[in-house]
């Protein structure tokens, strides 16, 4: 081999490595972009989700048509919710249905936009409850909202502002403006 041949070898070498070392150095950006906190960890499309006691028994099943995760803030977001609650006997309860709903990592679900609650047990005086927006503790059942509430019962409708009950007792109480109609129901006598 010539000696320019050599030198030529030895120059386009050192070229070879200062460029393979210039490319790791720049690869270590790119490795790792850098996330958007405002971005879903994950989103779903049409999910159903079963919620079962420690014991076993079904607590709670919540359907939706779209859901997204934040991870940063360990927030679930759905898009028309449905969520159906079960007793002890795993009898279905109560079905609650809104536009959108925000479930936190307490356990707390906020419900927004044409909030209906129904009950789905024959037993219940209480059928059905309607507002804007309610807040559900699925562990205790509790639900309250601070906007306008109907309740409509088997003889009975009622309205106000406020309301705080619990879906396992099957009671809801206004707070404030109330307005109740009842209906009164006739009994036959026989002479």
């Amino acid at each position: 081999m010539s000696k320019t041949r050599r030198w030529v070898i030895i120059l386009l070498s050192l070229v070879a490595l200062v460029l393979i070392g210039y490319n790791f150095v720049n690869k270590d950006d790119a490795v790792h972009p850098i996330a958007n906190s405002n971005d879903p960890t994950y989103k779903s499309e049409h999910t159903d989700t079963l919620v079962y006691s420690p014991e076993g028994a079904l607590n709670y099943r919540l359907i939706a048509e779209h859901v997204e995760y934040f991870s940063d803030d360990a927030v679930s977001w759905f898009e028309h919710p449905l969520l159906t609650t079960y007793d002890v006997n795993k009898v279905a309860t109560w079905s609650i249905k809104a536009d959108r709903a925000k479930l936190t990592n307490d356990r707390m679900l906020y419900l927004y936009g044409h909030v209906e609650i129904n009950a789905l047990t024959p037993d219940s005086q209480l059928r059905k409850i309607t507002t804007d927006n309610a807040m559900v503790n699925l562990i205790t059942q509790d639900v309250s909202s601070d906007d306008l509430v109907t309740l409509y019962g088997t003889t009975f409708n009622s309205s106000g502002l406020k309301m705080r009950g619990n879906l396992r007792s099957k009671n809801a109480e206004l707070i404030e403006k109330v307005r109740t109609s009842y209906e009164i129901q006739n009994k036959q006598t026989q002479p």
